[in-house]
């Protein structure tokens, strides 16, 4: 059987990683439960090739549809609170 070690939070709900884990930048995750698993992950996926998949042409009531939803074009905002979100808008 696997050895189980526990890893505790920090302050801000953090995990601490083992000092062998620390220098991965990727980890894929499964949830079983109340167990979560990371695995380090040494290669990035790349999507597949879809070139030969059929395209589907929409129905015009269905890009009408699109159209009126997504009529919204801005820029998304990129910052890292609440506080500077709303000081960039204002710019």
């Amino acid at each position: 059987m696997a050895e189980i070690k526990i890893l505790k939070t920090d302050s801000r709900g953090r995990i601490v990683l083992p000092p062998s884990f620390r220098k991965e930048p990727l980890f894929e995750y499964t949830i079983n439960g109340d167990q979560i698993t990371l695995y380090p992950v040494r290669t990035v996926r790349k999507y597949p090739d879809m070139s030969d998949l059929p395209t589907e042409e929409l129905s015009p009531d269905w890009v009408a549809k699109e159209e009126k939803v997504n009529m919204d074009t801005r820029r998304g905002i990129v910052a890292s609170t609440p506080a500077n979100a709303l000081k960039k808008m204002k710019k």
